[in-house]
């Protein structure tokens, strides 16, 4: 709206100049006429004539309407080239301004994606650089815990061997000790039974029994019983009485060389 009344004050202010433009003109003519004419002549005449109101006015009438018609085409043609000039150059720079912003907008976008890429890369990084280092801890771990282990059950096994070890020698100690005290204590215990037998009648020479004995506290005698007989039972009954009569017998008195007494020795009863 204010293009279109823009270029009719244009084309208004045009066609005003052309009409000053023909009056100032037609004046000058006019007045060129007259001054020229000399009263009473042809030409004075004419330039009277012509000064006259004449049928030729109507035609300029017309022709400075023609005139101002085309002036006021013509600005509204300049003023239309004009606007559509501007609507280009317009058009143009919100082109260029949509240009740039889509440019703008791709390149914020390419940025933030190459970001959110570049932070998945470091997060995907650091994740596996986590993971091994985890999976790495772990293993020492492990390692540490077997190796741990290996070591427990190495000195666990070092310690029974040596346990064993040491128990064996003090076992064999213990029985070699054992067998000396019985060596000594069977001879004393076997005398004082000897000593405490009588000789039923009619009993050969040469008989032998074997008789189980199991000692108390003391060498208190707790049972005498013969577990191999002589083949004759009057000699194995008077073989347990002599056990019995030479109660107490002779004992060690450390619990460790006593125990096989305890738990109850055979002695075999020869008599001489």
């Amino acid at each position: 709206m204010i293009k279109r009344e823009t270029a009719r004050d244009v084309a208004l202010s045009i066609g005003a100049h052309v009409v000053l433009f023909l009056v100032f003109t037609v004046s000058l003519r006019f007045g060129s006429s007259l001054d020229d004419a000399v009263p009473g002549t042809e030409q004075s005449m004419q330039a009277t004539a012509i000064s006259q109101p004449a049928p030729d006015q109507k035609a300029e009438r017309e022709a400075e309407r023609e005139a101002e018609a085309q002036a006021q085409r013509e600005a509204e043609a300049q003023a239309q080239r004009e606007a559509e000039e501007q609507a280009r150059r317009e058009a143009e720079e919100q082109a260029r301004r949509e240009a740039e912003e889509q440019a703008r907008r791709e390149a914020e976008e390419q940025a933030r994606r190459e970001a959110e890429e570049q932070a998945r890369r470091e997060a995907e990084e650091q994740a596996r650089r986590e993971a091994e280092e985890q999976a790495q801890r772990e293993a020492e771990d492990q390692a540490r815990r077997e190796a741990e282990e290996q070591a427990r059950r190495e000195a666990e096994e070092q310690a029974r061997r040596e346990a064993e070890e040491q128990a064996r020698r003090e076992a064999e100690a213990l029985a070699q000790r054992q067998a000396e005290a019985r060596g000594t204590y069977d001879a004393a215990i076997r005398q004082k039974i000897n000593r405490a037998w009588s000789r039923p009648p009619g009993i050969p020479e040469g008989l032998s029994a074997v008789v189980a004995v199991r000692l108390g506290p003391g060498g208190t005698v707790l049972s005498a019983e013969v577990v191999e007989s002589s083949g004759n039972a009057a000699f194995d009954r008077s073989a347990e009485r002599a056990v019995l009569r030479a109660d107490p017998l002779p004992m060690p008195d450390e619990p460790s060389l006593a125990a096989p007494y305890r738990r109850g020795v055979e002695l075999t009863f020869t008599p001489e």
